[in-house]
């Protein structure tokens, strides 16, 4: 079983821009602007353009930021257990 230490090893090697984009934007940011569209859309009963246009580059730009939070969260992990 690989360890935190080799699984950050094989992420850290592609690169922090590709890190942010694919879990930051789309797999946080892009399925969170989802649920959050389809939310406001049947449960609060709010129209699609105004959530299109409002919810959904909140949360893009929000996947870019927890991508890199999550980056530096996870290098400096890396970087005590080294």
């Amino acid at each position: 079983m690989k360890t935190f230490e080799d699984q950050w090893e094989i992420l850290r090697k592609k690169g922090k821009a590709k890190y942010i984009l694919i879990h930051g934007l789309l797999l946080w940011g892009l399925p969170m602007a989802i649920v959050m569209n389809l939310y406001f859309r049947y449960r609060a009963d709010y129209p699609w353009t105004p959530t299109i246009y409002y919810v959904t580059p909140i949360f893009l730009i929000g996947g870019l930021l927890f991508g890199f939070f999550m980056w530096s969260f996870l290098e400096k992990r890396y970087q005590r257990l080294k």
